[in-house]
């Protein structure tokens, strides 16, 4: 369940004995509420906060008691799905007076712009509460960061929202929140990587960040989840040891139980890729086996074929060119089963070097031809796979291409990588999924 927005507390401080029974109601209703919202029942919070401000207004001065109850009404009508509420409660508040001057109730104010999805207002907000929190609330501030970040991202800033989430890392690493650091500094690397113009500076500072907190997280399942997302990124960067290195340490958390057979043929391909691209084809065909193996058992005919692309591209490598075509061939019907052109269209590019290798000429064109149709028809093919593909053919057509080498550029660039799950997870506030509300902890 998601976390809730900052709850006051210090009307809960007063001594019950110095104060008439209906003041000492709605103490105990704040208190009961903040407990509630702490234990994640945040319907009955809400429920107990109504009472209290009731309450509030039968007291001789009832600006001060008002406000408290508003500000937690407030939050907890944000944190129960009703945003406008929430809001109105807030502004209601900071008109009564809220002292409230630590951040909290410009990060509330955000926290509702959000869930209504002005992201614009929501991160004005957020700044806002950023630059309130004291030097002791360092949390507080880094919690804030991500929420900005997200809402940066939103409004199409990727860039800034890559500054952010790594202010927000190194905030937690200055709190000693490993887990919290990790996420943020994986997220800044991430779109750092997304924004235009990057610095690769940028991205592989953000990961060495990341793979240090790691070091320090005992969450096996996160840390797996962590170690597999770096090794993808640095991938990206086309710093394949480091790939390798952490797709190996994520293998080995894979064991147990919350380790399912479908994580680890991912973990298995992804290894698997990184030693194609490091030309270690012998590991590689190894690896690649045993995930292609364990998604067939799944019933998973597109990452099946990934693999047995993998697969014909390590052969190929090692000149095992009757290998190489029989899982280009296996990769081919499994592309077409899943409905993926692209995939199709490369495994058809894999079999024309195959045949072209092999000597075996008239097939080797006639793959190539049938791999440039289906390009051509690709949504995601950009024009670089179908002018290599031109080329070859006029090569072939001229007997000018050295057969021996046509696998040489296919081993790095079409090692197919097992992409991360869809809605990863944010880099702060306890792991939660991307997508899903992100809302501070109670303080």
């Amino acid at each position: 369940m998601a976390s809730a927005p900052p709850i006051s507390g210090s009307v809960g401080n007063q001594p019950v004995s110095q104060l008439g029974s209906v003041q000492a109601e709605m103490q105990r209703l704040l208190k009961a509420g903040i407990c509630l919202f702490s234990s994640n029942e945040e319907g009955q919070a809400l429920a107990a906060f109504k009472k209290a401000y009731r309450l509030s207004g039968s007291l001789p001065e009832p600006r001060s008691s008002q406000a408290k109850c508003l500000f937690n009404l407030g939050a907890a009508y944000i944190v129960t799905g009703k945003p406008q509420k929430g809001l109105k409660c807030l502004l209601k508040a900071k008109e009564l007076g809220a002292e409230e001057e630590d951040g909290d109730l410009s990060f509330n104010v955000g926290a509702a712009y959000d869930d209504m999805r002005e992201y614009a207002k929501a991160a004005e907000f957020y700044r806002k509460a950023i630059q309130e929190y004291s030097t002791n609330q360092t949390q507080s501030a880094a919690d804030a960061l991500i929420k900005l970040a997200y809402c940066l991202v939103n409004t199409g800033d990727v860039e800034s929202a890559a500054q952010s989430f790594r202010l927000a890392g190194q905030a937690y690493q200055g709190v000693q929140l490993p887990e919290d650091a990790a996420m943020a500094m994986r997220e800044a690397a991430n779109y750092f990587l997304r924004s235009p113009g990057y610095s690769p500076d940028d991205v592989l500072e953000s990961l060495q960040a990341c793979s240090q907190s790691c070091t320090k997280i005992k969450n096996r399942e996160l840390l797996g989840k962590l170690y597999n997302h770096l090794g993808l990124h640095y991938a990206e960067m086309r710093c394949f040891r480091q790939a390798e290195q952490h797709f190996d340490a994520a293998l080995r958390l894979c064991s147990g139980k919350g380790f399912s057979v479908q994580k680890k043929a991912v973990l298995l391909q992804n290894l698997g890729a990184a030693c194609n691209a490091l030309e270690c084809f012998e590991r590689a065909l190894q690896y690649h086996s045993e995930a292609a193996d364990m998604y067939g058992a799944l019933g998973e005919r597109a990452a099946q074929a990934q693999c047995h692309y993998n697969l014909a591209t390590a052969h190929g490598q090692l000149k095992n060119y009757d290998m190489a075509g029989f899982y280009s061939q296996q990769a081919l019907k499994a592309f077409v089963d899943a409905g993926d052109s692209y995939g199709e269209a490369q495994a058809c590019e894999q079999l024309g070097m195959t045949h072209l290798c092999q000597g075996h000429f008239g097939p080797a064109i006639h793959y190539y031809k049938q791999a440039l149709a289906l390009f051509e028809k690709s949504k995601e093919a950009s024009e670089i796979p179908r002018k290599r593909i031109r080329e070859k053919l006029a090569a072939v057509a001229n007997s000018q291409t050295n057969a021996q080498d046509e696998f040489a550029d296919s081993a790095i660039t079409d090692s197919l990588l097992h992409p991360p799950e869809c809605g990863a997870y944010s880099p702060a506030l306890k792991g939660r999924l991307i997508g899903e509300t992100l809302l501070q902890n109670q303080h």
